[in-house]
C-alpha cells in the first residue's frame, strides 16, 4: 500500500508539495537543535534562512553547544533535530494509516517519505558532515574526525605502498586502524 502512494510522487504538483514538506520538515528540524541546545544551557545566536543554490536552507547557529562538558547533551543537541523529525514522520504515518486517498493523505505521505529518508540518508549518515558526523565524532571522542582520518588513511598509504615511514602519530594503533577506516568509508 505504501508503495502505491508513490504513484507520480514526481509529476510537478506532487513535487511542489515535497518541496514545502521538506522546507516547513528543516524548519522543524532546526527549531528542535535550537531548543535541545538552549536546554543544556547554551546559547543560540544566530537562525534563519539563508539561498543555497536558489533554495531555502534553514539554519540554527548551536556552535554553543561545543562547549558543553557532557559529550550527552552535546550529542542530544546533535540529534534533536533528527528526533523531531522521526516524530513527524510516526505521525504522519499514522495519519497516512488513517486517511483515504485525497490530500491529507498525500500530504502525510509526503511528509512520511521526507522525514524519514532524508534523515537516515542524510542526517544520520556519519560520513557526510551533519547530525550524524558530529554524534559519531562524539561518540568516539575524536573531534575534527573527517581530518584526522584522512591524515590516518594518508600515512597507512604511505606505508604499504611507498614504504615510508610514519611520524610518531598520537594515539593508540587501534585508534589510528578506526580513524583509517573511517576515512576509507
Amino acid at each position: 500500500v505504501l508503495f502505491r502512494s508513490s504513484d507520480g510522487i514526481f509529476s510537478l504538483d506532487r513535487s511542489l508539495w515535497l518541496a514545502a514538506c521538506w522546507l516547513a520538515l528543516k524548519f522543524v528540524h532546526e527549531t528542535a537543535h535550537g531548543i535541545a541546545c538552549v536546554r543544556y544551557g547554551g546559547t543560540v545566536q544566530q537562525a534563519g534562512v539563508v539561498f543555497v543554490l536558489g533554495a531555502p536552507m534553514p539554519y540554527v547557529d548551536v556552535t554553543s553547544s561545543w562547549r558543553f562538558r557532557s559529550q550527552w547533551h552535546r550529542m542530544i543537541v546533535a540529534a534533536a533535530g533528527m528526533y523531531a523529525e522521526l516524530f513527524v514522520a510516526a505521525l504522519a504515518a499514522l495519519v497516512w494509516s488513517w486517511t483515504r486517498t485525497g490530500w491529507l493523505n498525500d500530504l502525510c505521505f509526503n511528509l512520511l517519505l521526507m522525514s524519514s529518508l532524508t534523515t537516515v540518508l542524510f542526517n544520520a549518515n556519519p560520513l557526510m558532515r551533519f547530525d550524524g558526523y558530529y554524534i559519531l565524532s562524539d561518540l568516539l571522542g575524536l573531534p575534527n574526525l573527517a581530518t584526522q582520518g584522512r591524515a590516518a588513511a594518508i600515512a597507512w598509504m604511505q606505508r604499504w605502498f611507498l614504504g615510508q615511514r610514519q611520524r610518531a602519530t598520537h594515539g593508540s594503533p587501534a585508534r589510528q586502524h578506526l580513524l583509517a577506516a573511517y576515512a576509507l568509508a
